[in-house]
């Protein structure tokens, strides 16, 4: 009598093993990017060491993992996604994730870097309660001459934000 190998847990293992995707129908593309090259550690802002202090769980553990989670989908998407519980314990308007603010606030302890374009849209990430990611987009609506030299999909990082100071609302 044959042995029969069709569901042998070595054969799923190995199948298990093998790439599913190729970049031609995987969802790359809608993902969205981070780029840190614009990151300012001055004053207000903080530096990754900053962050890196507590035991355990610190900041930068916390952002990384935010960052991790908001890779998985397009920007467009966390700009719906809803958090917290609104203005009075949940009776207002909810922030989404990603707010993209568009123009730098005029009431901010921070300043326009002199190295980030002028005519980028500011927007931040919401981390935790009080954390927040700043940096800009490239607006969607360039002249048609460069539209296609640029990602939409990806948010450049210019400050860490750990006390909301970027955009004060108090």
């Amino acid at each position: 009598m044959s042995k029969n190998f069709s569901r042998s847990p070595k054969k799923e293992l190995f199948i298990a093993t093998i790439p599913q995707d190729s970049l031609s129908d995987c969802d790359i593309l809608s993902r969205s990017k981070f780029n840190f090259s614009y990151l300012d550690i001055n004053p207000p802002g903080q530096d990754f060491i900053d962050w890196n202090k507590a035991e355990g769980n610190s900041k930068l553990v916390k952002l990384m993992n935010k960052i991790k989670e908001f890779s998985r989908q397009s920007l467009k998407h966390w700009e719906k996604e809803k958090v917290g519980k609104g203005k009075r314990g949940g009776k207002g308007t909810r922030q989404s994730c990603l707010e993209v603010y568009k123009t730098f606030p005029k009431n901010s302890d921070f300043i326009h870097p002199p190295y980030v374009p002028e005519d980028v849209w500011w927007a931040r990430f919401r981390i935790d309660n009080d954390t927040r990611l700043i940096g800009f987009l490239v607006p969607d609506n360039l002249d048609e001459t460069i539209k296609d030299n640029f990602d939409y999909n990806t948010f450049y990082v210019v400050f860490l934000d750990e006390n909301h100071q970027f955009y004060k609302t108090k």
